[in-house]
């Protein structure tokens, strides 16, 4: 918010005009969603710091250093919907377009991880080793985890948007009859 619309946000607050819901709606929404993306952030920042420190100085948990860290990113991500849907600042003032399409990306990769897992491997080889390869969790198995943590991202997700219309729809038949 820039400096002239605050000093008119105030004016309308000292002169008692009528404020639209929105605008407060939309400043409250962008502090707590830029909280809220700090918090992922860092979150997925020390994780990952741990996960290179304990793969590079300790045993070696995972095939693939940048799947574990996928992994991370993608459990980061699931907290940020999880957080912005419980706080009410998932959705913008313009709506659920832009969640829509992300919700679409996220299923669509949620697709695509079986036909990455079976991509170069006889099926035989990937069942064998899913789980644990070379005494370390397999690369097969941390791609499956990944896809599940983006796919419950998506869902997440979509029933908030399902609410989100339901209640937008509801408000609007209650002002048309009201």
């Amino acid at each position: 918010m820039s400096l002239k619309s605050f000093d008119d946000f105030c004016a309308k607050i000292v002169n008692n005009d009528p404020i639209p819901q929105k605008d407060i709606f939309d400043e409250r929404q962008t502090i707590v969603r830029a909280q809220l993306t700090t918090r992922a952030l860092w979150a997925f920042v020390i994780m990952s710091g741990i996960n290179l420190l304990v793969m590079e100085c300790g045993p070696q948990w995972c095939e693939s250093w940048v799947l574990s860290t996928a992994f991370f990113g993608a459990i980061a991500y699931l907290y940020w919907v999880c957080a912005n849907a419980r706080r009410g600042s998932l959705f913008g003032i313009h709506g659920t377009a832009t969640l829509s399409s992300q919700i679409g990306f996220l299923f669509g990769d949620s697709i695509f991880v079986p036909i990455l897992i079976l991509s170069d491997k006889e099926p035989s080889d990937v069942l064998d080793n899913f789980f644990i390869r070379n005494g370390m969790v397999s690369d097969y198995f941390m791609i499956a985890i990944n896809g599940a943590l983006l796919l419950t991202s998506g869902i997440v997700m979509a029933v908030c948007v399902g609410n989100y219309r339901k209640k937008e729809k509801s408000k609007t038949e209650e002002e048309k009859d009201a």
